[in-house]
């Protein structure tokens, strides 16, 4: 049971209830820490009048049989296959959510298989970093907050650790700047808004660096993932496979938002040319990397960091090198342009930014590296563009790894 209070998500839990209107089985997908679990929930218990049977939930996290966790927890029976439990559940009209399906998906696939043919009155909602891929599955993903629901999350949270704790005209730029950098995303929101039982939110922010460090074994919750952003990405993480992994690196390394074309580019000589838009495709399927509908792909900083490793850097090299020869293109092609970038227009700060992009930093690790805000990095990003008549960041990066760096006025 959580006791503390659900901030947010409307759109998404109308969508859900929307869906669940016309299918048994919805999964709510989305990258570690994204309130997989709190919103199935808030949607389970919107719905409780209507199942007579109750609405049961099932933790899969710990667990290598999921026939036999569910079996125990709907109380069905001792040791049952799949079939057996849909056949003692019967005609009970029963609300099951299944928690944490990643690390199983072919037993819960079969088991949830079994449940819906089995047992007619029996709706499924499911959390996984991927979908189920069963016919009828209707999928729900979710994405990181946006920065008001953010910035209303750390406050309750904050609050709860430090009841002294107000959002002062002082203290709510800061606080948004801390939800920025965090990419929204609720455990990390939750887990930094605990830390204000012992620093200040301008203290916090200037931290944040070492976000991975800093938000770890700051909260008692029962499940480890919800305990540590580290443990949380490196479990999915340890899910994918060493092509999947490798790919993950070599992107934590190129400068986003990025296209397919740019990762092929940069990324198709440490993994193969023709392996990159499959394995891609695999890591948004596994919310490690986020796609939205223009085509453009995106990678959270945590990822990002665990992505790149204890190296830090080790990855660079290996995309710096394709950039630098679209670089020399980009010059032959439109050498006005880029010119026009290097020689002169551009501020001492924006060159900063530009030498900064090409090592691979985000906007949120820029603002981090620069002890600037967030917001004055996305502006300093967009005269950088602007400017160049460039169209990426990535345009940006090949420049200036072409040049070698070298691109002070």
């Amino acid at each position: 049971m959580d006791l503390s209070s659900f901030v947010g998500r409307a759109e998404e839990l109308a969508e859900g209830l929307q869906h669940l209107a016309g299918t048994r089985l919805l999964t709510l997908t989305g990258p570690a820490g994204v309130g997989k679990t709190r919103t199935a929930l808030r949607l389970a218990d919107t719905l409780r009048r209507g199942f007579t049977g109750g609405v049961w939930r099932v933790e899969l996290s710990g667990t290598a049989d999921p026939a036999a966790t569910v079996a125990e927890t709907l109380e069905a029976g001792g040791a049952l296959s799949p079939p057996e439990i849909a056949s003692a559940l019967g005609d009970r009209r029963l609300l099951v959510v299944l928690d944490t399906c990643e690390h199983l998906l072919d037993e819960v696939t079969a088991l949830v298989e079994a449940l819906l043919g089995g047992a007619s009155r029996i709706v499924v909602v499911a959390t996984s970093r991927q979908p189920l891929g069963l016919p009828g599955e209707r999928v729900l993903g979710l994405a990181p907050l946006p920065l008001p629901s953010a910035v209303r999350l750390f406050e309750d949270r904050a609050v709860a650790a430090d009841p002294g704790f107000a959002l002062t005209p002082a203290v709510s730029p800061v606080v948004a700047e801390i939800c920025a950098r965090l990419d929204g995303l609720p455990l990390a929101i939750e887990l930094a808004a605990a830390r204000m039982r012992s620093l200040s939110a301008r203290d916090l922010l200037e931290r944040l660096r070492h976000r991975l460090t800093l938000l770890t074994g700051v909260s008692r919750s029962v499940l480890p993932r919800h305990r540590d952003l580290r443990a949380s990405v490196q479990w999915s993480h340890r899910l994918c496979d060493d092509e999947q992994r490798r790919l993950w690196a070599l992107l934590s390394a190129l400068p986003g938002p990025f296209d397919l074309a740019a990762a092929e580019r940069a990324c198709g000589a440490g993994l193969g040319p023709d392996r990159v838009a499959p394995v891609l495709a695999a890591l948004v399927e596994r919310s490690v990397v986020l796609r939205d509908a223009e085509g453009r792909h995106r990678m959270l900083e945590a990822y990002r960091e665990v992505g790149l490793g204890p190296s830090g850097g080790r990855w660079r090299p290996a995309v710096q090198e394709p950039l630098r020869g679209a670089g020399r293109s980009l010059r032959a092609h439109q050498p006005g342009r880029v010119a026009r970038a290097v020689t002169g227009t551009l501020s001492a700060r924006e060159l900063q930014v530009a030498e900064l992009i090409t090592e691979g930093l985000s906007n949120p690790m820029i603002a981090a590296r620069l002890d600037i805000a967030k917001r004055t990095v996305d502006a300093h990003v967009r005269n950088i563009l602007a400017k160049g008549g460039l169209a990426s960041r990535t345009q940006v990066a090949a420049w200036v790894a072409e040049n070698d760096g070298q691109v002070s006025p």
